[in-house]
C-alpha cells in the first residue's frame, strides 16, 4: 500500500512528509516509559517509485491520536478524553476571564460555542458525574467571579434556566447519548436496527445476562470491567439507572426478536458479585446462565459436583488427572443450599418439579476418539437427529457425525430405527471421513456433544452391508430426556448473520388495525375514495382532571353518506400527570402540557402513516381551516369533545401512538410519547431546583403540605431576580451588574454578613462581634434592615424601589386605560 501511495505521489508530482506518518498498533506492548524505536518499511520499486524504504516512530498504545477528526486511543481509555474536556474548559476559561463580558455573556459563550464542542469529543464516550463536575471547575468558577457570587455559591441556582441557565455537562451527556441509543433502536432503516439487536445480543453473551440488557435495573456488578466500559451501549443502559427513565421494549416481531433466554433465577443474582467477576469467563465457556441449569430434575437439590463433572461437562480435570470443584462452584453452593442438608435448595431457589423419564442416557461430552457411539441430539426445528460419531474436537466440545434418518416420530411407541441418509442441507464435506470408517458417509455435519446423548443400539460399527441399525429405545421413551437435556444448554446467543439479517416483516399489523375505525369499509366504485376527517380536543388543562378526546369520521364522498365514525379518549392521563409534576418544580405554569400534546399528535400521526404504508394506501392529506363551515370536519370537532363524557368512547390504547416504535422511553412506567431529550432535560431541571430546595435557606417549604399556603410564587420569582433596569446616567452598566449579584445573594442568604461570616470563616471572625455601625446587635439580615444607624439609608433605598414601581404600574395604567389609584394605596399601606 505505501509503494501505491508513493507512485500516486509520482503521478501528481508530489511528496509526503513522512515525519507526519502515524503508526499505531496493539502488537507493539509499548508504554510511555520504554524507548520507543522505529520500524521500517520496505517498498517496491518501479519506474514511478525509487523510494526503498520509510522508517516510521510508532505511538504507545497509551498515546491518542487524530484520524479524520475522530480521536481515537488504541487502549480504549478514557483518559485522554477527561484530559481533552478538562483542556478545553481551561483555555475557554483562561481566554474569557480577561475580558470584560458579563456572567450572562459567559454562560452564552459557554452553552452555544464550548458545550458542542465537548459533546463531539464526548459523543461515544462515557464520563461520571464526578469527572464532569471536575472537569468543568474552571468553568463554575468564572461564572461566578463575573457574577460577584462567592465560591461557596450553591450550583444547583448557575444550572437552572430560570437563573443564570448554565449547561450541566454531565446532565447533557446523559440526554444526548440516551437520545442517541432512542434514535437507534427506532431507526427506520433495518440494518441499523439489526446492527443493535446484536449489540444487545453481545452484551448478554459477555456479561452472562440472559435476559435484555434494557430489563437489567442494578449495573454495579459489571461498572467496574473494563470490557463494560469500553461498551457504550451497556454504559448509556447504566447511566439511565440514576434517573426514572428506562428504555423498554414495545413489541416483539421477526425483526426485534424477545431476547429473554429460558430459565429461572440468572447466576448473578445468588453468586459473590466478586467471584462472579472472577470467574466470568470459565462461566461463559461452561454456557452458564441461570441457576436453574445447575437444578436436579425433582427442582429441589443443586447438582452435586461430582455429577456436573462427570454427567454435563467432561474434561474438568488438571495436569495430574484430579478434579476439584471449582471457586464458582463452591459460591454457589454456598449462597444458595442449606448448610449440611446435602445440596438442598433454599426454598426461594426451589423450581417447578419437572416430569422424570424413566430412561437414562450417557451425554455424549463424556466420549472420546477411540469408543465411537451413536449419539442423538435436535435440528433447528426441535426434531430428533441420529448420527455415528467420527471425529471429536475435544477443545471446542463439537463432533463430526455420519448422519443417519429414522421416521420416530410418525410412530413414535415404536423403536427407533434409522437409515443412512443421501445428504441434507446441512451437510458438511468431511475429507478425512476415510480415516475414521471404511464407508465413505454420504452425509457428515457437526454437532455440539454439549447437547448430544449417546444412544445404545444394536449395531455398533457401520459395515457395507449395513442398511438399518435399531435402539431398544422409542422415541416416547427417550423424547422427555433428550429435549430437556439439549435444551439445558440452549441459550447460548446465535450471532449468527442468518438470524440477524432479517426482510422487514411487512404482514406485522399495525394496532391501529385493530380499533374498530375501519371496520365497516366497503367497496369502493371505480374512480372514488375515502374521504376522513380528524380532530381533537383538550380540556381541563390546568386541572387534575386534563383530558383529550380524538375523533374519526369515514365517508364515501361520492355516496355522500357516513361509512364509519369513531371516538376516542385519549388515554395518556397519568403521563400528562409526570409531565406537569415536573413542570411545576420549576414553575407553576403548565406552558410545557401544551407542548407534550403538540409531540404527542406527532406521535399518533406517524403510527397512522404506518398504518397507511403497511395497507399501501394512497392518502393525499388536506388541512381544513377551523371552524369555517365545512359540515364534517365541524362533525368530527363534535366527536371529539363528546369524547370526554361519552361512557362508550373507549381509551386510545398506548400501542396506537407507540406503535411506530420498536423501543418505547418510559418514566415512572409511563409511556413517553414526547421527544426523549426535551423530556430528559426537563427532569433534569427539576432535579436541579429539588437541590436548590434543598438548601438550608428554603427548608420551609417542606413544611407547606397545602398547595393554597404555598407561598413561593416561582414565576414571579425568576421575574424579580432576572429583571434589570434601563441604563441611564444615573444607573450604568456596572450598577446593573451589582444589583443583579445583590438581588441573588439575597435570595440564596449569601451576603457577606457577620451572621454568616462566622459560620463559613469561623477562624477570622469569633462569636463576640457585632453590628460594626450600632454596636449591640448580631448582624443578621433582619437587623441590616432595621438597624437604627442604617435606617435613613435602607429606607432611601426602599424609597426609590416604591418610586420606581408606582412610576411603571402608572404607565402601565395609562396604556390599559385603568385607573391604578387603589393598588398604589394598598401598596403604600404596608410597612416595608
Amino acid at each position: 500500500m505505501l509503494s501505491i501511495t508513493e507512485e500516486f505521489y509520482a503521478l501528481n508530482n508530489t511528496s509526503a512528509n513522512y515525519q507526519k506518518y502515524v503508526l499505531i498498533s496493539n502488537f507493539l506492548l509499548l508504554t510511555t516509559t520504554s524507548t520507543i524505536l522505529p520500524v521500517e518499511f520496505h517498498l517496491s520499486l518501479s519506474s514511478l517509485n525509487d523510494t526503498s524504504s520509510i522508517s516510521v516512530t510508532p505511538l504507545s498504545i497509551t498515546s491518542l491520536f487524530c484520524f479524520l477528526g475522530v480521536w481515537f486511543n488504541i487502549k480504549g481509555s478514557r483518559d485522554f478524553v477527561k484530559k481533552q474536556i478538562a483542556g478545553e474548559c481551561n483555555s475557554f476559561a483562561t481566554a474569557l476571564r480577561p475580558a470584560k463580558l458579563s456572567a450572562k455573556q459567559v454562560v452564552y459563550l459557554y452553552n452555544s460555542v464550548l458545550i458542542p464542542k465537548l459533546e463531539y469529543r464526548m459523543q461515544v464516550t462515557h464520563l461520571s458525574a464526578a469527572d464532569c463536575y471536575a472537569a468543568t471547575r474552571s468553568i463554575r468558577s468564572l461564572v461566578k467571579h463575573k457574577a460577584n457570587f462567592s465560591r461557596t455559591f450553591p450550583n444547583p441556582i448557575l444550572y437552572l434556566s430560570q437563573a443564570l441557565g448554565l449547561i450541566n455537562l454531565s446532565s447533557h451527556l446523559i440526554q444526548c447519548h440516551v437520545n442517541n441509543l432512542f434514535l437507534m433502536a427506532n431507526f427506520s432503516t433495518p440494518l441499523i436496527q439489526h446492527l443493535f439487536i446484536y449489540r444487545l445480543l453481545l452484551i448478554q453473551f459477555r456479561f452472562l445476562i440472559p435476559i435484555s440488557p434494557l430489563m437489567v435495573d442494578d449495573w454495579s456488578l459489571w461498572s467496574t470491567m473494563n470490557a463494560f466500559k469500553c461498551d457504550y451501549i451497556a454504559c448509556t443502559l447504566a447511566s439511565m439507572i440514576s434517573t426514572p427513565f428506562r428504555l423498554q421494549h414495545a413489541h416483539f416481531s421477526s425483526t426485534f426478536p424477545d431476547l429473554a433466554l429460558p430459565g429461572h433465577t440468572p447466576l448473578y443474582t445468588c453468586m459473590s458479585p466478586h467471584v462472579f467477576k472472577a470467574c466470568l469467563k470459565v462461566l461463559w465457556k461452561c454456557h452458564l446462565y441461570y441457576l436453574s441449569q445447575l437444578i436436579t430434575l425433582s427442582g429441589s437439590h443443586l447438582v452435586s459436583w461430582t455429577a456436573y463433572q462427570t454427567t454435563y461437562i467432561a474434561q474438568l480435570t488438571d495436569k495430574r488427572g484430579r478434579s476439584f470443584p471449582h471457586k464458582w462452584y463452591m459460591d454457589l453452593k454456598a449462597n444458595t443450599t442449606l448448610p449440611n442438608s446435602h445440596d438442598l435448595l433454599y426454598d426461594r431457589y426451589v423450581c417447578s418439579l419437572s416430569t422424570a423419564s424413566s430412561v437414562t442416557l450417557i451425554p455424549g461430552a463424556t466420549t472420546t476418539q477411540k469408543n465411537q457411539r451413536w449419539l442423538i441430539t435436535l435440528d433447528k426445528n426441535d426434531a430428533p437427529l441420529f448420527g455415528k460419531q467420527l471425529s471429536v474436537q475435544p477443545k471446542k466440545d463439537t463432533c463430526m457425525i455420519v448422519h443417519w434418518t429414522s421416521d420416530c416420530l410418525s410412530s413414535p411407541s415404536d423403536v427407533i430405527r434409522f437409515r443412512p441418509y443421501s445428504g441434507c442441507n446441512a451437510h458438511v464435506l468431511f475429507p478425512s471421513a476415510d480415516k475414521y470408517t471404511a464407508v465413505p458417509p454420504r452425509c457428515t455435519f457437526k454437532i455440539s456433544l454439549l447437547k448430544s446423548l449417546i444412544l445404545p443400539t444394536d449395531y455398533e460399527r457401520i459395515r457395507q452391508s449395513t442398511m438399518e441399525v435399531v435402539s431398544p429405545y422409542s422415541w416416547a421413551d427417550l423424547s422427555i430426556t433428550v429435549v430437556s437435556y439439549y435444551r439445558r444448554f440452549n441459550i447460548l446467543p446465535d450471532f449468527s448473520s442468518s438470524s440477524l439479517v432479517v426482510e422487514c416483516d411487512s404482514a406485522v399489523a399495525s394496532p391501529l388495525g385493530e380499533l374498530p375505525i375501519l371496520s365497516s369499509l366497503v367497496p369502493l366504485l371505480l374512480g372514488s375514495h375515502y374521504r376522513f376527517y380528524t380532530d381533537g380536543s383538550l380540556i381541563n388543562l390546568d386541572t387534575p382532571e386534563v383530558s383529550m378526546g380524538w375523533s374519526w369520521v369515514q365517508l364515501i364522498y361520492d355516496a355522500g353518506y357516513l361509512n364509519s365514525i369513531a371516538a376516542y379518549a385519549y388515554g395518556t392521563i397519568h403521563s400528562q400527570a409526570a409531565i406537569d409534576g415536573l413542570s411545576l418544580c420549576a414553575s407553576s405554569s403548565y406552558s410545557n402540557s401544551r407542548l407534550y400534546y403538540k409531540t404527542t399528535n406527532f406521535e399518533l400521526w406517524a403510527s397512522i402513516e404506518r398504518f397507511i404504508h403497511t395497507k399501501r394506501l394512497t392518502v393525499f392529506p388536506v388541512k381544513v381551516k377551523g371552524h369555517d363551515g365545512n359540515y364534517w370536519n365541524e362533525f368530527a370537532d363534535s366527536l371529539a369533545n363528546s369524547a370526554h363524557h361519552s361512557d362508550t368512547a373507549p381509551l386510545l390504547p398506548a400501542t396506537a401512538y407507540t406503535s411506530s416504535h420498536n423501543v418505547r422511553l418510559m418514566f415512572d412506567n409511563v409511556i413517553c410519547e414526547s421527544n426523549p431529550r426535551r423530556f430528559l432535560k426537563l427532569y433534569s431541571q427539576a432535579t436541579f431546583l429539588k437541590d436548590l430546595l434543598s438548601l438550608k435557606r428554603f427548608q420551609f417549604v417542606y413544611c407547606l403540605s397545602n398547595k393554597d399556603d404555598y407561598i413561593v410564587d416561582w414565576e414571579l420569582t425568576w421575574f424579580a431576580l432576572n429583571f434589570s433596569l434601563a441604563h441611564d446616567a444615573s444607573f450604568q452598566a456596572s450598577h446593573a451588574a451589582r444589583h443583579y449579584t445583590f438581588k441573588f445573594k439575597l435570595f440564596l442568604d449569601d451576603l457577606p454578613l457577620l451572621e454568616k461570616l462566622k459560620i463559613t470563616r469561623s477562624d477570622l471572625y469569633i462569636d463576640l462581634l457585632t453590628c460594626c455601625s450600632c454596636r449591640d446587635r448580631m448582624e443578621d439580615l433582619m437587623h441590616l434592615i432595621l438597624c437604627s444607624k442604617c435606617r435613613p439609608v435602607m429606607h432611601q433605598i426602599f424609597q426609590t424601589y416604591q418610586n420606581h414601581l408606582f412610576s411603571k404600574l402608572r404607565e402601565a395604567g395609562e396604556l390599559a386605560d385603568i385607573d391604578p389609584t387603589l393598588m398604589l394605596r394598598k401598596l403604600s399601606s404596608f410597612s416595608c
